[in-house]
């Protein structure tokens, strides 16, 4: 009798806790996450623009990601913090971005990183994107080069590329709290532009700053239905002498941005809602 009590309280308390899980794992599917704090994937994708984050203690030590990532744990607040190396251009932002969101589940993704500024914008000045898009996609033809969007074949009649254009709930948070920061217009490609005539014609197809990575982590954020932000500060003007420049100033540039960032980062997460796993 005592054996047989025994196991029917052990089944009764079975019972409970995979029905407490069981509802739980349902409500997550359905996107009703009782979490208070959201999620931050925090990006970047060169090492000078991680190490001044990494020193600033919010962050662990990272751990291996197979096969070839590492991701960083901390916290920023009561938000639960990660943090990706993605590598330079295209195909290491999309490998790595993908890699990083399937890891971690994010309520809201993060990009930081140097650009190179056109139209005089000033050397070390921090700016939000705006929108994003691709510069180095189409078809060249006899005329010139014609712009398209990403994935679409470029032939017959032209599909220009989508901006990709920032959550409206991030401007908003982050234009509240940091009036001054400028939104502008970050064209991404593959190519490090050392070139002032192509500089001058990127301005003037409307992009405020050039880099390799920002479009790439829009589209994918927007593919996985993740609000996010991308902040770039100014190494160097694209122009014939934007080697020398960049190189001499990443450092720099970054550290001095990245307390802002980290403040800029802090207000984003409170803002955006715990709805994803």
């Amino acid at each position: 009798m005592y054996r047989m009590l025994l196991s029917l309280f052990y089944a009764l308390f079975i019972f409970s806790v995979y029905s407490t899980e069981a509802g739980a794992a349902n409500d997550t599917l359905k996107g009703n996450d009782t979490r208070n704090s959201s999620r931050i994937l925090f990006l970047t994708a060169m090492e000078q623009e991680l190490t001044p984050l990494l020193k600033s203690n919010i962050v662990k030590k990272g751990k291996r990601l197979f096969p070839d990532l590492t991701i960083y744990e901390g916290k920023l607040g009561h938000h639960p913090l990660s943090v990706g190396l993605l590598g330079i251009g295209k195909v290491n932002a999309a490998y790595a971005t993908t890699q990083y969101i399937l890891a971690t589940r994010p309520d809201v993704i993060i990009l930081f990183g140097s650009a190179g500024g056109l139209h005089e914008l000033k050397h070390g000045a921090l700016f939000a994107a705006a929108q994003t898009w691709t510069y180095d996609y189409g078809a060249l033809n006899a005329s010139g080069f014609e712009h398209w969007a990403p994935g679409s074949l470029p032939i017959g009649k032209n599909q220009p590329p989508v901006k990709r254009v920032v959550d409206s709930n991030i401007r908003s948070a982050v234009s509240s709290k940091y009036p001054k920061i400028e939104w502008v217009t970050i064209a991404s490609g593959d190519t490090f532009i050392n070139n002032t005539a192509l500089s001058q014609r990127l301005a003037s197809e409307g992009a405020d700053l050039v880099d390799m990575e920002s479009a790439v982590v829009e589209e994918l954020a927007a593919r996985f239905k993740i609000p996010s932000l991308v902040l770039r500060v100014v190494s160097d003007a694209a122009n014939d002498d934007a080697h020398s420049d960049f190189s001499a100033s990443l450092d720099q540039v970054s550290e001095h941005a990245t307390p802002v960032v980290i403040s800029i980062i802090h207000t984003v997460a409170d803002k955006i809602p715990a709805t994803k796993l």
